[in-house]
């Protein structure tokens, strides 16, 4: 199978963005940068200078961290503009579509609308807990579809979609569609990354974020994981000087082995504290349901979405009031510190 028949026609005679990176003792004339810093204090970093266009060195620690080759891997500014990038790259705007089950991560809708591409929609239903039926999905799928968006946990439902699944779907759809794979919370449940299947499948894109479980949120470091022909198109799409100099170094700070350790401790200590919350959660009287889930969040309904709407008005606690029709009545809760946790636990003792 041959990538090429699924790459959008104008981005298969795009040159490849490969700018070499400049020696750090070389003198530099050629890119219009101020001769001298004027930030003394940032001085290490010399940020009169442009960055690396292509950080090879970050890519390089990425690519071993994620256990995968360095031209299996993209960087970019965090999943969301991932999702922006895999879309230009693939989809014909006002002929191709997108399939994907709400409730979802509402930004594969939101690129889906901003590069005019429809989306076809296979909702998750309340009734079955919101776990994907692949072989729904399937049926789903028609002609026009270019990109499947598989969010694996789900956001915001907490639900995972069993790696046999994912295959059989990639299996079904292998001359036909791209399967997005958006691992984003994977670090948080039970499941096992299928980054080892990119070279199985050649249709397959998996998404990877440090913002969750690596506790950068305000760095925007994703990682779009593919076999080589396929990052050799996103590489197209994907423009130079994407990460400023000061944050390669904290991604590639942040990667270390002593930093791998605090996060797999912070990871524990989010489920145990999950696992904490939705006991509590549960006891209370507002509360109808707490979903089960695999990332660091809980899926709740409530008796009464506008009595909880009300008393936090005049708090400083903030919770993620959902939008889609079918969730009226309900709220995804990240996992805080424990305090953060008991303080909206405590408040929702008091509007019992």
């Amino acid at each position: 199978m041959t990538i090429k028949k699924f790459v959008r026609p104008e981005v298969l005679n795009l040159p490849t963005i490969n700018v070499p990176a400049s020696e750090s003792d070389a003198i530099r004339l050629n890119a219009n940068e101020a001769p001298e810093s004027l930030w003394k204090d940032e001085d290490k970093y010399s940020l009169n200078r442009y960055p690396s266009p292509r950080p090879q060195n970050l890519i390089n620690e990425l690519a071993a961290f994620y256990d995968i080759s360095n031209d299996q891997i993209s960087i970019s500014r965090g999943s969301t503009e991932a999702i922006d990038i895999i879309m230009r790259t693939f989809c014909i705007p006002y002929k191709d579509e997108i399939l994907i089950s709400p409730p979802t991560f509402d930004m594969y809708k939101f690129f889906a609308n901003a590069n005019s591409i429809k989306t076809n929609e296979m909702p998750l239903c309340e009734s079955e807990d919101f776990c994907l039926d692949i072989n729904k999905l399937i049926k789903n799928f028609n002609d026009k579809t270019k990109i499947i968006f598989i969010s694996s946990p789900n956001n915001p439902t907490g639900t995972i979609v069993s790696n046999t699944d994912i295959e059989h779907l990639l299996k079904n759809v292998k001359n036909k569609a791209i399967v997005v794979l958006d691992e984003a919370y994977i670090e948080f449940s039970e499941l096992k990354t299928m980054t080892a299947k990119i070279n199985t499948y050649k249709n397959l894109i998996i998404l990877r974020t440090l913002s969750k479980a690596y506790a950068l949120a305000g760095v925007r470091c994703g990682a779009i994981i593919a076999n080589s022909e396929i990052s050799e198109f996103i590489k197209k799409i994907l423009p130079p000087f994407c990460f400023a100099t000061p944050t390669i170094e904290l991604i590639k700070n942040s990667i270390t082995p002593e930093n791998i350790d605090n996060a797999n401790a912070q990871i524990n200590l989010i489920k145990k504290e999950k696992e904490r919350v939705s006991k509590e959660l549960n006891k209370s009287s507002i509360v109808n349901k707490v979903f089960q889930s695999e990332g660091n969040f809980l899926l709740v309904k409530f008796n009464d979405i506008n009595m909880l709407k009300s008393a936090l008005e005049d708090t400083n606690i903030i919770i993620g009031f959902l939008k889609y029709p079918s969730l009226k009545e309900f709220a995804r809760i990240t996992i805080g510190t424990r305090d953060e946790n008991d303080a909206l636990l405590n408040l929702l003792k008091k509007i019992q």
